[in-house]
């Protein structure tokens, strides 16, 4: 979500086959105060880490539209907007809660990337076209759009410059590890990098960011900064975090389900020896010599 935000607009249209000039959608920074409701979406530590970044996130009480209302009236907006043209195509009708009326569902049929094409273009309405009949007032000669407004008085104002991989970095989640002899160890995987002999040697605590969807690398929290240290294991490399726990938990349980044939196999191998050595006629008339002599004729038999 937050890298659309910062995401050349231009550039991310034209992936839906959609173009536009640049002014139209002209923002390509986080904003500095961020109010959130305390959705799913926005509670925990992944979404605070952007404060690292100089962002403000204030949490507003749950179900209170009333202290964010100019983000609800842009819902509605853009809501009825699509919702007139999407009738009867999956869109939630007032009185979807109510008992016999035809589930909505049923008739769905825009994908993901349909929607998204759909709320785009409301977008594109809403910035360039819908007049705003209240806006300050300028020497300019500025039409009554949210663009040219945006881009006359705004666009320089609460924003943030953030790189996009520096922002993919802070977002990821993140987890205690500890170096040890073997790697820095994050759960029951090893990583590496060159430069640490001193933390491999005390066995330091740490803080690492990691890519859920590949735990070929994970990024050392330091300093303000993230280190990148690669995987050790090669069998892992390419894999999901939770392949790689599924993975080893099937290795362990092949193991386990050894245990029992493994220590069969150890008395079967006591027996053996006790036999082959009881069967051996004790000589009482061995000398070192002897023995030496033995040795070698026997080597010279094989």
């Amino acid at each position: 979500m937050f890298r659309n935000v910062i995401a050349d607009k231009k550039e991310y249209c034209k992936n839906f086959g959609i173009s536009i000039e640049q002014d139209e959608w002209n923002c390509t920074a986080l904003p500095a105060t961020i109010l959130t409701d305390r959705g799913k979406e926005y509670v925990g530590s992944t979404l605070e880490h952007l404060t690292d970044l100089g962002v403000t996130i204030t949490n507003l009480p749950s179900f209170r539209a009333e202290l964010k209302g100019t983000v609800e009236k842009f819902f509605d907006i853009i809501q009825n907007l699509y919702k007139p043209y999407l009738k009867g195509k999956g869109v939630v009708d007032t009185n979807y809660q109510k008992r016999g009326v035809h589930d909505y569902r049923q008739d769905a049929c825009l994908t993901i990337v349909d929607f998204e094409k759909v709320i785009i273009r409301c977008i594109l309405f809403y910035n360039t076209q819908r007049i705003i009949k209240n806006f300050p007032y300028s020497d300019k000669s500025i039409k009554p759009y949210a663009n040219a407004i945006w881009n006359e008085f705004y666009n320089q104002g609460n924003l943030i410059p953030v790189n996009p991989d520096m922002l993919y970095k802070t977002l990821l989640p993140r987890t205690d590890a500890r170096f040890t002899r073997h790697g820095l160890k994050v759960g029951k995987l090893h990583y590496k990098c060159l430069g640490f002999t001193e933390e491999y040697i005390r066995g330091d605590k740490a803080v690492v960011a990691y890519e859920p969807s590949n735990c070929s690398y994970v990024f050392l929290v330091k300093d303000d900064d993230y280190i990148r240290f690669s995987l050790i294991e090669t069998a892992f490399i390419g894999k999901s975090v939770e392949e790689a726990e599924n993975i080893m938990k099937e290795h362990s349980e092949v193991v386990s389900g050894e245990i029992h044939n493994n220590t069969q196999a150890k008395i079967d191998l006591a027996k053996d020896i006790l036999a082959i050595a009881n069967g051996c006629a004790q000589n009482t008339n061995i000398t070192v010599s002897g023995a030496r002599k033995t040795r070698q004729r026997e080597a010279r038999k094989t």
